[in-house]
């Protein structure tokens, strides 16, 4: 069986058992669960990682995700490039915690999952900080002053979270050998109009981007039973074919 959750931001406590059996839910090793992005495990090389890995070294399901834009991609690639169920994945735990990478088609339980992560950060209006800008400690200091969110550029930060032009491309021409034809679309933002209708919903901040017009585009040519996403922070089905995923835990197709 296959499960699909949002964002989870390094706190995984929706997964274990406890929570799950709350929910009815009592999973094996045959099932999945899919998470939508913002998956926070691989962060830093520190106790709380070993921790994590180890714990869902110990879930009898499999983790299955794609990127989110608060993630370290320094420490993702960092993993071997891997086929998996038709696609290129990193395995991060073994075989119990994967990375669906971008632009990739997988074949999983008959079904087809064309994935593609990341997004483009919306939070941080003071900006991320480089630590080589001459400036750095006078622009932290004024951040830290006026209370104004920032980041730090390969700290909490990192430019890859919206994909190159060779990954936007990989999409395509993996789509093109499809057909523009799957079962299902995963990824953690959604495409330009749906996701300026969402955030006017939900009164946030939000603009269009390379990787929001990407998917409007998709949207004109490709086809699918359904497209779920995480990043809004909020769980609503917008329409017959698309889910925004949060907390809840929910079947495929559900």
């Amino acid at each position: 069986m296959i499960y699909l959750t949002g964002d989870t931001h390094n706190d995984f406590s929706k997964l274990s058992n406890k929570s799950l059996k709350k929910k009815g839910l009592k999973l094996t090793e045959d099932d999945y669960i899919i998470v939508a992005g913002d998956f926070g495990l691989c962060w830093a090389h520190d106790k709380n990682f070993k921790w994590n890995c180890k714990w869902f070294g110990e879930r009898p399901f499999t983790t299955l995700w794609i990127q989110g834009n608060h993630e370290n991609y320094d420490m993702i690639a960092e993993y071997p490039l891997e086929e998996w169920h038709g696609g290129l994945v990193r395995h991060i735990v073994r075989d119990k915690v994967i990375l669906l990478e971008r632009g990739q088609i997988f074949n999983i339980e008959g079904h087809t999952f064309f994935t593609f992560g990341g997004a483009a950060s919306h939070d941080i209006p003071g900006s991320a900080l480089d630590r080589n800008d001459p400036e750095f400690e006078i622009k932290l200091k004024e951040r830290r002053r006026d209370w104004i969110p920032y980041r730090i550029i390969g700290e909490s930060w990192w430019p890859q979270e919206l994909p190159t032009e060779q990954e936007l491309q990989t999409g395509l021409d993996n789509l093109a050998k499809a057909d523009f034809t799957v079962d299902y679309v995963i990824t953690h933002c959604c495409a330009t109009d749906l996701q300026t209708a969402i955030v006017h919903y939900l009164n946030k901040p939000s603009k269009a981007d390379v990787l929001t017009d990407y998917f409007q585009a998709l949207e004109g040519k490709l086809h699918y039973k359904h497209w779920y996403f995480g990043h809004y922070h909020y769980y609503l089905q917008t329409d017959e074919k698309h889910t925004v995923l949060y907390n809840d835990i929910i079947k495929l197709d559900e």
